[in-house]
């Protein structure tokens, strides 16, 4: 018989730890990172010690770790895992580019810093440092296994870790290529959604796919990021028809966006198309993704995953004044975006800001990270453009009324919300 411990998820968003074994196996879904704001913060030792808590209790013949998405909450304490993990070919290619452009970020500063007349020594020692920690991650994730998404229709391949038999299918969030597990073991028939949407564009099939296969469902394990919040999530085709009102009203258009959110960024690309604005970006990450995304799913919705973006340089600004143009940003590129900010009249410029407005809105959220508040700050004109990757709170209840689980364990929520 299949049991279940969640070891963190019942009372905050984020840092999911989900453990199903029988008598020979278990699989773990997700190890996550503490988001900023929800749970205790912690330092690298202290993770690694409750891993290893974790980890050597219950241990079991067969075992393994699923990884339903990239974000860190998810995925972010897979350094200190013993055994075979498993992610998404998309995900594990996501994580790689992400941890190589960090890579190459701190080896270019750490050569800057060898260089200079009076080079500073206990900075060159912390770069060493970083370089040498991101290398470790990047072996690390060489090693995960992964499966490959499905064409819609097809039943997946799937995966079996000892007696138990998990098997991914693809949903839609806002992260590239997420997925949901359904897991079996001795008769019982578990499912675990992680986090899913029903308003994007590849959510198209999604309930269908739930309608098919989850069937005789024992235990639904879902998340309820949303269920807290009354509002209704409107869908990423409305996103990107306000982003066209905007950018046509202003002639330069800055918009801070995930750079892991592909279906953010289709959004961002089809209003730019239709306004004929060049879309451009500062990041080499943002670049690299754009690449993998384009690569991997180019052909699309029409174009919609195609991306051409131009990389700003001084080089581009003339040309770039006189078209107008639409620039994706992060938080982080506060620096870069200023001296080119500070160029552009205020009256034709405006932020579209295209990220969860609890960053800038909320006090705990503020204090883990100022970055999306101040960044929000530097602009004379903003406006808010953005849904949720998260199942709104109607959805839930359509899904758990498709399946008719026997038992629904709620995670990945605020602690007082309720179904």
């Amino acid at each position: 018989m299949m049991k279940i411990k969640i070891h963190r998820g019942l009372d905050q968003i984020g840092g999911c730890i989900t453990e199903i074994w029988t008598e020979s196996s278990r699989v773990f879904i997700d190890f996550g990172q503490n988001l900023p704001g929800n749970g205790k913060p912690t330092t690298p030792e202290e993770d690694a010690l409750m891993v290893a808590d974790i980890v050597e209790n219950n241990e079991k013949e067969h075992q393994a770790v699923f990884y339903t998405h990239a974000h860190e909450d998810h995925v972010g304490l897979f350094p200190y895992i013993p055994f075979d993990q498993f992610i998404s070919e998309g995900g594990k290619d996501l994580l790689l580019i992400k941890y190589k452009t960090l890579l190459e970020g701190y080896e270019i500063a750490r050569e800057k810093c060898g260089k200079q007349r009076a080079p500073d020594r206990s900075e060159e020692e912390r770069l060493e440092e970083c370089c040498r920690r991101t290398k470790t991650l990047i072996d690390k994730l060489e090693t995960f296994r992964t499966w490959k998404r499905t064409g819609r229709g097809d039943y997946p391949n799937p995966i079996m870790v000892g007696n138990i038999r998990i098997t991914p299918f693809f949903c839609c969030h806002s992260i590239y290529d997420a997925h949901m597990f359904l897991i079996e073991a001795e008769g019982q028939r578990f499912w675990h959604t992680g986090d899913y949407r029903g308003h994007g564009y590849m959510s198209k099939g999604q309930f269908l796919m739930l309608r098919k296969y989850a069937t005789n469902i024992d235990v639904l394990i879902t998340e309820g990021t949303m269920l807290s919040r009354e509002d209704k999530a409107i869908s990423e085709y409305r996103v990107s028809m306000e982003m066209i009102d905007v950018m046509q009203a202003f002639k330069y258009v800055f918009v801070l966006a995930s750079g892991t959110d592909i279906e953010r960024l289709g959004s961002i690309n089809h209003a730019t198309k239709k306004t004929k604005k060049p879309l451009c970006i500062m990041s080499l990450f943002m670049k690299r993704m754009m690449e993998l995304f384009t690569e991997r799913e180019g052909n699309l919705g029409r174009g919609l995953f195609s991306f051409s973006p131009l990389f700003y340089t001084d080089r581009l600004y003339s040309k770039l004044r006189d078209k107008g143009f639409t620039m994706v940003v992060g938080p982080s590129q506060g620096d870069k975006v200023k001296p080119l900010l500070n160029r552009l009249p205020q009256e034709e410029t405006i932020l579209i800001y295209s990220s969860w407005n609890g960053y800038y809105m909320r006090e705990e959220q503020v204090r883990a990270n100022a970055k999306y508040k101040e960044f929000r700050e530097m602009f004379h004109n903003v406006v808010d453009i953005h849904t949720s990757g998260h199942v709104d709170r109607d959805a839930i209840k359509k899904v758990i009324g498709m399946m008719h689980p026997k038992e629904v364990i709620c995670i990945h929520k605020e602690a007082d919300a309720r179904l």
